[in-house]
């Protein structure tokens, strides 16, 4: 097999497992019939980039709502101390992926930790139209979700798609004070045979999506597997991957907040990337480094290994920026 394969191979691996992860995600029950509703009520402004948390955090997250500007219900966690750390999870994850890796017990006795989960994904709503997952959007939701927890300034914590959102509003907004942006790549949001992937899945899937919105699509009418995909939120996970085809590509000049950029040295896309940007950091905000040994998946799954780049650098970030 060429390198040229293997690097193939692996991106339409990714782009599959990002595919099955969604849906499974678009499955899911949000929360057991009967359960009580979570808290509502938005937090009291904080000080730029402090917590609200001054006598105590909760010694486990605070599952919160807010309201995205498209009503859309947006569901996060929060916990911890200090400076607000806004944490997005990539694709096919939720807000208690950093739990589950421990980046929540790690980093909340020096961060006040806000994780949301994403549109699309956990307990927040789950529309299935191509633009409620505009980019524009999600940034919106980003801003919404750090209004509910009292957090006019913070830094914000990527990975995977949620690195990609990570680094365009560390592109558009001054209310990001750092920026640690990890297993992501700088250009286009898609290339290669990840577009090309997801080009056909959302030429597939939009008509009838589209349809469904004009009350004219008749499920029955669909192949047993288109529909049984259907019935199982194709929809929301070919919107949401499909609009990223409409994201402009962002260089790292953009940048306005200082940014930590990681990529497990075995990411061969993503050390691809970081290779052809070398020369185009300099007199950015931008700062790489490799993480030695770490595939895609360890990039996340290994939380002590971006955490000894990214626990340093948000740390001086923090002091810099009280």
């Amino acid at each position: 097999m060429t390198r040229f394969d293997v690097v193939t191979a692996r991106r339409l691996k990714t782009v599959v497992g990002i595919f099955l992860a969604l849906i499974a995600s678009a499955c899911a029950t949000s929360r057991p019939s009967g359960s009580p509703q979570p808290a509502t009520t938005p937090a009291a402004p904080a000080a730029a980039g402090t917590s609200r948390a001054a006598a105590g955090a909760p010694a486990t997250p605070a599952r919160k709502t807010a309201t995205a500007k498209d009503g859309t219900k947006l569901v996060y966690d929060m916990t911890g101390t200090g400076p607000f750390l806004v944490m997005l999870h990539g694709g096919g994850q939720s807000a208690r992926s950093w739990a589950d890796r421990d980046y929540v017990t790690k980093l909340k006795g020096q961060f006040t930790l806000v994780t949301p989960d994403q549109r699309g994904t956990g307990a927040s709503d789950k529309p299935a139209t191509l633009e409620a997952y505009a980019l524009d959007t999600l940034l919106d939701d980003v801003l919404a979700v750090a209004d509910a927890a009292g957090a006019k300034r913070f830094h914000v914590w990527g990975f995977g798609h949620g690195a990609t959102l990570a680094r365009y509003l560390a592109a558009r907004s001054d209310r990001v004070i750092s920026a640690v942006l990890v297993a992501s790549e700088f250009g286009p949001a898609l290339s290669g045979t990840v577009k090309d992937a997801v080009t056909g899945m959302r030429a597939k899937w939009l008509p009838l999506v589209q349809q469904k919105t004009a009350g004219t699509l008749k499920v029955d009418a669909l192949s047993l597997s288109d529909r049984t995909a259907w019935d199982n939120g194709i929809a929301v996970s070919a919107m949401s991957l499909g609009a990223m085809l409409d994201y402009p590509p962002l260089e790292p000049a953009a940048i306005m907040a200082p940014t930590l950029w990681l990529v497990g040295a075995a990411d061969t896309s993503a050390m691809e990337n970081a290779k052809a940007y070398e020369g185009k950091l300099a007199g950015s905000k931008v700062t790489f480094k490799s993480l030695s040994g770490a595939s895609y998946t360890d990039s996340f799954a290994k939380s002590d290994v971006p955490l000894a780049e990214a626990l340093p650098f948000l740390t001086a970030q923090a002091k810099a920026n009280p």
